[in-house]
């Protein structure tokens, strides 16, 4: 399997995620201005993707595309990880990132991408679901 790593595209996306119809996410929100993303290649093919929406005031919220992909390969994409936050930290002035996962999702996939959990909340998610929040920190504390 040839891999590559490139600057994420809408048609990646869209062959990635499979969202219901009546789902308040969409492919588009994850590009706005000041945003940034990657998406893993096999064989020419999008298998996963990750980035970090700006979220203003040099903050930014985490995400990934939690696939099949993933779950097989798991060092692999941890490895993509670990590489690109702190490189897109870096290159749009992001301060904080955060991420919110569902509240059954455990926090060692976090942690070990040096995010420290903050709280659990309820009602979060787009269908109501309860979800936790992580962030980290780039730069100096302050």
């Amino acid at each position: 399997m040839q891999t590559e790593l490139v600057t994420l595209e809408i048609g990646h996306l869209k062959k990635l995620m499979v969202l219901p119809p009546d789902s308040p996410i969409t492919p588009e929100s994850y590009f706005s201005e000041g945003s940034a993303a990657y998406c893993l290649l096999a064989d020419g093919n999008p298998v996963f993707a990750g980035g970090i929406v700006n979220l203003q005031w040099n903050r930014g919220e985490a995400w990934i595309t939690p696939n099949d992909f993933f779950h097989r390969n798991v060092k692999t994409c941890f490895r993509i990880l670990k590489k690109m936050l702190p490189e897109i930290a870096a290159s749009k002035k992001f301060r904080r990132i955060q991420a919110v996962c569902s509240a059954n999702v455990p926090e060692t996939l976090f942690l070990h991408l040096g995010f420290e959990y903050e709280a659990t909340l309820k009602a979060f998610g787009p269908f109501g679901e309860r979800c936790k929040m992580f962030s980290r920190i780039f730069g100096d504390a302050g």
